[in-house]
């Protein structure tokens, strides 16, 4: 039974990674307004997100659009712009090397406005054509372009939509843009039972669940390795690679939650260890979705996630 001074968000499911970005997303705009509240799961078949104290959904809503707004303006001083989304940068973000240097730069100086940047992309990881290679979890491609879709999604949520899908399961209403991190958003043919591509089937999402998302990027640094981007909770290849993450029952602060997603992992080697570790941390279960990318490495989704580890 969860505490009547708890707030459940029966729209943020931990089971989809969406849900689980979300909910970070919840935690780190209360967080970066000076107000650390907790977050945990509920222990039932679908797991949700919980937030302690309880705080009102409107108050959250207003949070979210606080923090997305500073993003979305920037930081300016001496005539110097910085930001993760300034509208200055390449919008597919496949900076040279150089780029990539003040781009991170920039962003650091920026405070608040650029902590995504680190979670974007890793000073001196580069792909073959010599740009940056951004993290595991940039799903766009082709037309879609990173920055003006992040700046859409963010710029056009409402304080309803937020509080609408944090309150109750996704409707699947609205037909605007999505960076294809809702587990659902697999469209490939083998699981479809109408064309994917078709004008008559087209692809709806959740707008206020899509900007906290946004938000909870932010939890998830990337890293330079010598063949490829290292991004937290990620494994694998570029094209077929794995996403995991944990779900706790135990309330945590911010920089709690910061620790667990750093130390996750599908349990492999002394996994016996690894359950003692998981079960003293408070971790009910261990998720994992396949991350699929199209055969010339474009346009990435999850697949369907699954329980690698789960407490007696």
């Amino acid at each position: 039974m969860t505490d009547a001074r708890a707030a459940v968000l029966r729209g943020l499911p931990g089971d989809n990674p969406m849900g689980l970005l979300a909910a970070l997303g919840v935690q780190a705009a209360m967080a970066e307004r000076g107000d650390d509240c907790e977050l945990h799961w509920t222990d039932e078949p679908i797991p949700h997100a919980v937030v302690s104290p309880r705080r009102d959904l409107a108050e959250i809503a207003a949070a979210v659009r606080m923090l997305a707004e500073t993003w979305l303006k920037g930081w300016e001083q001496d005539g110097v712009r910085g930001g993760a989304l300034d509208q200055t940068v390449d919008p597919s973000l496949k900076l040279k090397p150089p780029e990539i240097r003040e781009y991170l730069s920039k962003a650091r100086a920026s405070g608040a406005v650029g902590v995504l940047a680190s979670c974007l992309l890793a000073e001196g990881s580069l792909d073959n054509g010599r740009k940056a290679k951004p993290s595991d979890l940039y799903f766009t491609a082709g037309q879609q372009k990173f920055i003006p879709t992040v700046r859409k999604i963010l710029g056009e949520a409402t304080e309803e939509e937020i509080v609408d899908d944090m309150r109750s399961p996704w409707s699947y209403h609205s037909k605007r843009a999505s960076l294809m991190w809702d587990s659902v958003d697999d469209r490939r043919h083998a699981y479809s039972a109408a064309d994917p591509t078709s004008s008559q089937n087209p692809k709806r999402t959740n707008p206020g669940a899509e900007a906290l998302a946004v938000l909870g990027l932010s939890r998830y640094p990337c890293f330079a390795a010598p063949n490829r981007t290292l991004t937290q909770g990620c494994s694998g290849t570029w094209q077929r690679g794995n996403f995991v993450w944990p779900l706790w029952t135990a309330p945590a602060t911010a920089a709690a939650v910061r620790s667990l997603l750093a130390q996750v992992a599908a349990p492999s080697g002394d996994h016996v260890r690894r359950a003692e570790w998981y079960r003293a941390w408070g971790i009910s279960r261990i998720m994992q979705s396949q991350i699929w990318r199209s055969s010339q490495g474009g346009y990435g989704t999850f697949g369907p996630p699954r329980v690698v580890w789960q407490r007696d």
